[in-house]
């Protein structure tokens, strides 16, 4: 008998450990297509963890043991697709997702804390935003009305909107992590938007607002992390050391420096690379005899392929390597391990853009800065 009970309690031990409470969705549905499909995914992989026909109506789904953390909602209907950002745990959700109104959030109830914190974030920027938004759908439907003589004007107008509805996303943030300075979802919603390059010194303000029990969380480190790396890259520092030598055994020197220099990342096996050494030959040509170099860092570890690139591409100016690969500190500290990667500074090695270039931006940057140093 005492063993059937020890049994029994063992086996109630192990069934509450595995916790197999599940996470319930109830939401009404309504105005979207035929072939409209709701998806539930982590935000750490994009793993789908459940998708869903949308019946236009009230519908229910489930998900077994779910994995505790941030996750995305998102809706496709056609060609349009619309996302939103909840916390997953278990428990009940219940909410409206309106395929007519996409701006707004679609949990009215949820089970956590950490969950009516991204309700609250989603409010703030509804209410912040909705004149925006308005603006915005009112600029696409011009276009979507704009004929051959004004249809150039209506995409540059839809465009401008769509820049400031990015731009106004930022500010979301940082409004909610001064009401909010415990919430690990400022963590959350800097990383997920993805211009911490861009953004530096906005990016590290914000974080320095928040307590200290999340700056030093894992996702909050990782993110300082990555905010001191885009720091350092920012117009007006310092371009951290070349390592590495020459394919002659030569260090790198300030002295090679001109009044522009354009720092070319890459590596020699990847064709993207190849295709934009065609173009940096011909920009080359066209501007070294105006106190402008060009600058090879290459993350390569293969020395002969290396130089056989070189001489194959015919890339004439400086090249460096200390052939580690992605072990170099020219990796993380001149591209945060990006392999195709351009930036530009002076002859004192002062970085003159923030961050990278896109390649068909390099000649009119050089262009910009020598006539700045006239």
């Amino acid at each position: 008998m005492k063993k059937e009970l020890f049994l029994l309690f063992l086996f109630a031990c192990l069934y509450c450990a595995c916790d197999p409470a599940p996470a319930i969705f109830n939401l009404e549905t309504k105005n979207f297509g035929p072939n409209a499909v709701i998806f539930i995914k982590s935000s750490e992989n994009g793993e789908t963890l459940k998708a869903e026909n949308i019946i236009n109506g009230n519908q229910t789904f489930k998900i077994n043991m779910p994995k505790t953390g941030y996750a995305i909602l998102s809706t496709h209907d056609g060609g349009h697709d619309e996302e939103y950002y909840f916390y997953l745990d278990k428990g009940n959700y219940k909410g409206i997702i309106d395929g007519k109104n996409n701006g707004a959030y679609p949990f009215k109830n949820v089970p956590t804390k950490e969950g009516e914190e991204m309700i609250s974030f989603y409010k703030q920027k509804e209410e912040v935003n909705r004149s925006l938004f308005d603006s915005l759908a009112l600029a696409e439907h011009e276009l979507d009305l704009a004929t051959r003589d004004n249809i150039s004007e209506m995409a540059k107008k839809v465009d401008l909107w769509r820049a400031k509805k990015i731009n106004s996303e930022l500010s979301n943030i940082q409004t909610f992590a001064k009401k909010h300075p415990k919430s690990n979802a400022t963590i959350f919603l800097l990383d997920r938007f993805g211009r911490a390059d861009s953004e530096a010194k906005k990016y590290l303000s914000i974080f320095k607002s928040l307590d200290q029990e999340v700056q030093e969380s894992k996702r909050g480190k990782k993110l300082l992390s990555e905010i001191m790396q885009a720091t350092q890259m920012m117009a007006g520092s310092k371009m951290p050391n070349i390592e590495g030598e020459t394919p002659d055994g030569k260090k790198f020197d300030s002295s090679v420096l001109k009044n522009v220099n354009l720092v070319i990342c890459w590596v020699a096996y990847s064709g993207k690379n190849r295709k934009n050494n065609q173009i940096l030959v011909n920009l080359y040509e066209k501007y070294k005899d105006r106190n402008v170099e060009f600058i090879g860092v290459s993350f390569d570890k293969n020395k002969d392929s290396w130089e056989r690139v070189i001489k194959a591409d015919k890339l004439i100016w400086p090249q460096y390597s200390d052939l580690l690969g992605a072990k170099s500190p020219n990796a993380k500290n001149l591209s945060n391990f990006s392999a195709t990667y351009f930036f530009l500074v002076d002859k004192d090695g002062m970085i003159l853009n923030n961050n990278d270039l896109a390649i068909d931006l390099v000649d009119s940057e050089i262009s910009k800065h020598l006539a700045d140093q006239k």
